[in-house]
């Protein structure tokens, strides 16, 4: 069963996850311009971002 992530601390971390899982040239950012929701950017080793959010658009 998936877990829910209620706070942007969660989030962080459930993204910090993805990026090690992704390889090792990924890290994880801020994206404070995003209100709705949490996110957190996943930027890879060439500096190409994807946002990550918990919107259900997304």
């Amino acid at each position: 069963m998936a877990r829910e992530l209620t706070n942007q601390k969660q989030f962080d971390a459930f993204a910090d996850e993805v990026a090690r899982e992704l390889g090792t040239r990924c890290r994880t950012a801020p994206l404070p311009e995003y209100a709705p929701g949490l996110a957190r950017l996943i930027v890879d080793g060439d500096g190409r971002a994807s946002p990550t959010t918990n919107s259900p658009a997304d």
